[in-house]
């Protein structure tokens, strides 16, 4: 192992991560990853391997503007149900003792959150997820007053890029978001934070060379009142782009979630449709887009399953395989099928089998390293314990040939090459070779890794840099992000410059690989196309990028309106 990776994480705040909510009423509970009362991880028992059924009958026995009350049923298993897992849409929330079957969880007023619930046994294994429940507080007040007028909106143009100002808004609650709308529709928006309003500035990028853009922007609060529209500014572009990125293009558009994206030697673009289970081809302008085949035993999770990483190896011209990672109904596996202008699924190999699967944390990110070797970033399968289990696949970068089998230089005899991961879903290779991944966090922070061999990146007990973070094997992140600023899914790399597509935060970020760390950090794109899952690069240079803006928390096809885009590098 590299050592100038190995420095110990920095302690910061709680030893154990902070709840999103605090439970009000039940039974004592713990915050952050499932624990034991007195603390410590629980060890999975050989004994026992069975999970609990699933919950069911999750509802709402009493809902308030502060605080939801749910109920379900009780699961099943065969030593007993020791805890209860409550999330909101991916996101741990608390832990019930296992003959508790209510809880009273402190909400958002006006935010719809998806809640479920796991059972969780005294070994550790952790069930599938409840159906999800879809809860929206009513404000706690009614409020029909609009903010008041932005001011001052002022434009500055630097090559294709355009920076506007303006003075904020009041409002008798509070502001929210500023739309930004360029030529009466709307291309942006800054959000604001819990106990943090918007920004007054935004930076429209890679627009035309030489043209002239008129603007406006209005306020807006929580419960949907516009303000008027500021006073207008029209501003003209320089004669030349002279920024990182330079303009985009929608190539094209889809009713489902495309997830994994890869350019074939010949030029070819092929996605997979998350939730209709199948591949589309099309060119690179995205003329001729056809459904090449259905991907064989593809199940979802009513959550983040289905047909999810893409990857082709450099002997592709050749061998025609592409490996696709997806999900079953029992695990999420890694499979090849060869390809001849349509999916061959009579070629179909198996390659690696028994990645834990739930409604979220199922991973899915696969690429080719220069070593010709695959990887694979896997989820905890909401299972937090399995990340620390060097056996077990869930929460990991894997490794394996492209045959499937398991490198000899491999750290641990199986396929795992680093571990203690919660659900990575970016990974690229720099010029040095080195391996960066990108990770969620639970409600704290997401973090960017370079992963080494046997590395130990430490959750559950540590997301990001805080919580229980003073063990010197684990290994840092080289950088954090605020969760509600990221959860980033994909990561590419370009002349050294690393690109982060991400869900919630709205936008893409651009850093500069400089050693071992990240410099002249950029977002591009904040609020413009809304949540962006996968970023790759194209045989030219530039980036392609796709959106998830819909439909992303189900596993119903045709459900989303989605955008496919190409992004033109500059400087």
């Amino acid at each position: 192992m590299r050592t100038s990776y190995r420095h110990p994480r920095r302690v910061v705040g709680l030893a154990l991560l902070t709840s999103a909510c605090t439970v009000l009423a039940g039974a004592p509970v713990t915050a952050g990853p499932p624990v034991t009362p007195a603390g410590t991880t629980l060890v999975r028992a050989a004994a026992d391997t069975r999970p609990p059924t699933a919950p069911s009958y999750l509802r709402s026995t009493r809902l308030t503007c502060q605080s939801v009350t749910l109920a379900w049923s009780a699961s099943r298993d065969d030593v007993g149900v020791a805890y209860y897992d409550i999330y909101h849409d991916g996101q741990l929330v608390t832990s019930v003792a296992g003959n508790t079957l209510t809880a009273t969880l402190t909400v958002a007023q006006g935010v719809t959150w998806g809640w479920y619930v796991n059972a969780r046994d005294a070994a550790g294994n952790v069930s599938q997820a409840s159906a999800t429940l879809s809860v929206t507080p009513p404000f706690c007040q009614s409020d029909t007053q609009r903010p008041t007028t932005p001011t001052n909106l002022a434009a500055t143009a630097n090559g294709t890029d355009v920076t506007l100002t303006w003075t904020a808004s009041t409002d008798n609650v509070a502001v929210t978001r500023y739309d930004i709308l360029r030529g009466g529709v709307t291309v942006g928006s800054v959000t604001g934070t819990a106990g943090n309003p918007p920004a007054t500035s935004f930076t429209d990028t890679g627009l035309t060379a030489d043209t002239e853009y008129r603007y406006t922007v209005v306020a807006r609060d929580a419960q949907g009142n516009t303000s008027t529209a500021s006073n207008a500014v029209t501003v003209r572009t320089g004669s030349a782009c002279t920024s990182a990125v330079c303009g985009t293009t929608v190539v094209t558009t889809e009713r489902d979630l495309p997830w994994g994206l890869v350019q074939l030697p010949d030029g070819t673009v092929l996605y997979g449709r998350r939730d209709l289970f199948d591949v589309v081809a099309m060119n690179p302008d995205g003329s001729n887009k056809r459904s090449i085949g259905t991907v064989p035993n593809v199940a979802g999770t009513n959550g983040e399953g289905g047909v999810l990483g893409l990857a082709v190896s450099s002997s592709f011209t050749t061998d025609r395989w592409l490996y696709i990672y997806h999900t079953t109904t029992t695990d999420n596996r890694i499979v090849r099928i060869r390809y001849d202008g349509t999916l061959q699924t009579g070629t179909v190999q198996v390659l690696l089998t028994g990645i834990p699967r739930n409604k979220y944390h199922n991973g899915g990110r696969l690429r080719f390293g220069p070593d010709g070797m695959l990887y694979a970033a896997t989820g905890d399968g909401q299972s937090p314990d399995r990340a620390q289990d060097v056996n077990d696949l869930g929460g990991k970068v894997l490794r394996i040939r492209p045959d499937g089998t398991v490198p000899s230089d491999n750290p641990f005899g199986n396929a795992v090459w680093s571990y203690g991961h919660r659900n990575p879903q970016g990974l690229a290779f720099d010029s040095r070779g080195r391996l960066f991944e990108q990770e969620f966090g639970n409600n704290v922070m997401d973090e960017t890794n370079i992963i080494v061999r046997g590395g130990n990146y430490g959750w559950p007990a540590c997301e990001g840099t805080t919580g229980s973070c003073a063990n010197p094997n684990f290994i840092a992140p080289i950088r954090t992000y605020p969760v509600a600023e990221a959860s980033c899914s994909g990561l590419a790399i370009v002349r050294d410059v690393l690109y982060l597509g991400c869900l919630r935060g709205n936008r893409m970020y651009r850093a500069v690989i400089s050693g071992d760390t990240l410099t002249d950090v950029q977002q591009y794109f904040v609020g413009t196309y809304s949540r962006l899952r996968t970023v790759e690069p194209t045989l030219d240079g530039n980036l392609w990028l796709t959106t998830s803006t819909g439909g992303d928390k189900d596993s119903i096809p045709n459900n989303s309106n989605e955008r496919i885009l190409k992004v033109t590098l500059g400087r």
